[in-house]
């Protein structure tokens, strides 16, 4: 199965983007110490939900073991048509 798509919504689309060794190295992470063995392709970066709101996070794919957990916009994808207006 493609890791982009799903059987239950088929229009939906999470691009789950390669990572590179400066984006590991800036969440302080050192690949031959933290998870030998392990290549740069099996990290990916994208938008997760949780209990605390929208995140973008580096996770070890085979692992799903979180790297890195930035919060996000309010409303993670969605965007508004007032974001950005100044309304003052």
């Amino acid at each position: 199965m493609d890791l982009g798509s799903s059987t239950f919504a088929p229009e939906v689309h999470q691009e789950r983007r390669p990572v590179t060794e400066a984006q590991l190295r800036d969440a302080g992470m050192d690949l031959a110490r933290d998870f030998p063995g392990a290549a740069i392709d099996e990290f990916r970066e994208y938008p997760v939900l949780s209990e605390g709101g929208w995140f973008i996070v580096i996770k070890h794919q085979p692992t799903l073991r979180a790297v890195s957990r930035k919060p996000w916009r309010l409303l993670g994808p969605v965007t508004l048509l007032s974001e950005g207006l100044d309304l003052d």
